[in-house]
């Protein structure tokens, strides 16, 4: 009785031994859950975008790389980038916009922050939140707060040099925040599907409108466009309007480069006849007076002639003294002045000395540069992307700042000229 009683011991200990171990793998497998699933990543880029992590450093942005919450990311002139947080939520980031990502949590208890510095950019979320997660977009004077919505935020500088706040909601409603001066924040407003309201820097706020569409730039109209075409909806506009209006800010855009630039060649053609004009006035003064005699020259533009100025002697053949502007000198022998006018006339028509009328052969204008191919370099780790490069046909790639493990290497020779796109394995 005793050994059965003993060995029911054994069991219930066994059996305790093992809930502890199970619970312990289900821990784990759900904290390795949490850290896999507020995945951040560089979903598409154009241009170029620098990425500052902490103990890293500033990194180029690359499409399928990973970001990690904290991670600055600097957007270029005339370029543009698309981040996907998890599977359902994305942040389009136009040119010319500093912003940094926080993302925290797992799918019950998400928590996701973009802190807009400069800028502006558009979030997309697919799916509502969960009721303990939140998604917040904050800029100096505001936050703005939602739960499942598209939305834009722009943070400008206006004529006096303040930064203001401009939200601009699509779809859903989004709750907005002042912060004023002192750093509590003012009355929430809440803003619906369509409409719009700016923020200014002391904390007020501007009276809820209608979105004016016509006022939005060409990538944030992109932006929209690309949405509506996968399916989502969008108050105050349709898809026909929105490419109506974007050919509109397109054919406009076009012509205010096309004046641009019309406008730098007559100012830099003024600015060559202006210097040319000046050139000329400055040569005159600075020859008529440094030279005497025989060696006087004649200014550019036709004078009468002042009998007090020093006669040239005639030469023996009797022919006249007289160059008529030609600047010869004839006490020094050679043609008189008649043959001199001539060979001037024959060098100005561009003539040769034979009397013949052979043209100069015409300069080649210059060709245009050829558009230099690029090519992918994609860092493959265990079979999947880690990273990718745009290199430039004929320069070398260089390696990721990140690395997917702490052994291993790059199984490339970086000294390499790219030719065609490249797959790099870690080994």
């Amino acid at each position: 009785m005793q050994k059965l009683m003993s060995n029911k011991k054994g069991i219930i200990g066994i059996c305790a031994v093992a809930v502890v171990i199970v619970a312990a793998v289900v821990a784990l497998l759900s904290s390795n859950k949490e850290e896999s699933y507020r995945s951040i990543l560089v979903y598409e880029i154009e241009g170029s975008a620098v990425i500052e992590r902490t103990d890293v450093g500033a990194m180029n942005a690359a499409e399928n790389l990973y970001l990690e919450s904290g991670d600055r990311v600097s957007v270029a002139q005339d370029s543009s980038m698309r981040l996907k947080l998890d599977d359902d939520k994305y942040v389009m980031a136009e040119a010319d916009t500093i912003f940094s990502v926080e993302a925290e949590g797992a799918a019950e208890n998400s928590k996701t922050k973009i802190c807009l510095e400069q800028g502006a950019v558009t979030n997309e979320i697919q799916h509502p939140l969960s009721d303990g997660s939140s998604y917040e977009t904050s800029t100096p004077n505001s936050v703005m707060a939602v739960r499942g919505t598209i939305y834009r935020v722009e943070l400008y500088t206006d004529d006096n040099g303040d930064q203001n706040t401009k939200m601009s909601c699509f779809q859903g409603k989004v709750e907005t925040i002042p912060i004023l001066p002192d750093g509590t924040y003012g009355e929430a407003v809440m803003v619906p599907a369509g409409s719009e309201m700016t923020v200014h820097s002391d904390g007020t706020a501007d009276e809820v409108r209608d979105i004016v569409y016509e006022e939005l730039p060409e990538q944030a109209l992109q932006n929209l466009r690309s949405m509506l075409e996968n399916g989502q909806t969008m108050e105050g506009i349709t898809l026909e309007e929105l490419d109506k209006l974007i050919d509109q800010v397109s054919d406009t855009s076009e012509a205010s480069e096309i004046g641009e630039s019309e406008q730098a060649v007559l100012s830099d053609a003024e600015e060559n006849s202006e210097q040319d004009d000046a050139g000329t006035d400055t040569d005159v003064a600075e020859n008529v007076p440094a030279q005497t005699g025989k060696d006087v020259k004649a200014p550019a533009s036709p004078k009468p002639q002042d009998n007090t100025q020093p006669k040239v002697s005639e030469p023996a053949d009797g022919s006249s003294s007289d160059n008529k502007n030609t600047g010869v000198d004839n006490s020094q022998g050679g043609n008189n002045s008649s043959d001199a006018a001539n060979d001037n006339d024959q060098n100005n028509d561009g003539s040769n000395d034979d009397g013949s009328d052979e043209e100069e052969p015409d300069k080649e204008s210059p060709k245009k540069p050829s558009k230099t191919a690029t090519y992918t370099v994609t860092f493959e780790y265990q079979g999947t992307t880690f990273a990718t490069q745009k290199v430039k046909s004929g320069e070398k790639a260089s390696a990721p700042l990140l690395v997917p493990a702490e052994s291993g290497a790059w199984d490339f020779d970086f000294g390499t000229e790219i030719k065609a796109n490249t797959t790099v394995k870690w080994k």
